[in-house]
């Protein structure tokens, strides 16, 4: 089984494009077409990676790149996919260490705070302009902490952890 501790997050599928199978992969930030320059690219699908031989990348727009996966042939069979994360071979520190850094980068971590403890997975990024939250799931619940440096104390890439101290209310646990 291939680790995600091996491998390089590199975006999220958002949406289908077309009924061929083809999908819309949102990059994260500073990253481009090059950065799937590969064989074979991986999903997340239920914490583990999957993965499927690239066919056909093209760029379509600085965001975005279209992609076609080995044995996803209409539409419906791609729409299984959406906000899946992807990745692809090699690690972060493999690749320039002065790039960029996106929240998305996150989406797995397991959230704590000094104060109340474990408070669930980051599951996603709700991208508000000028207020975006990361979506922790806890159980049932979905808890929304906004990304903020001021609330993180630290992040273990090794771990798949991240620290927070939140303001006293911000996070009811009852």
């Amino acid at each position: 089984m291939i680790e995600k501790e091996t491998c390089r997050s590199v975006g999220e599928i958002v949406k289908t494009h077309g009924i061929q199978g083809e999908m819309t992969l949102r990059l994260f930030d500073g990253l481009t077409i090059d950065s799937i320059d590969v064989e074979f690219v991986f999903l997340d699908i239920d914490g583990g990676l999957v993965p499927f031989f690239l066919e056909e990348a093209r760029e379509k727009n600085q965001n975005d790149v279209l992609i076609k996966l080995e044995g996803l042939s209409d539409e419906k069979k791609a729409a299984r996919y959406i906000n899946s994360p992807v990745y692809v071979p090699g690690t972060e520190e493999a690749e320039n260490e002065a790039e960029q850094f996106s929240t998305y980068q996150l989406i797995g971590y397991q959230a704590y705070d000094v104060s109340l403890g474990k408070l669930g997975e980051i599951t996603g990024i709700m991208d508000i302009s000028k207020n975006p939250l990361f979506e922790v799931k806890n159980g049932e619940t979905e808890l929304l902490i906004p990304i903020t440096d001021d609330f993180i104390q630290g992040i273990d890439d090794k771990k798949r952890e991240i620290l927070f101290d939140l303001p006293d209310g911000l996070i009811n646990m009852d």
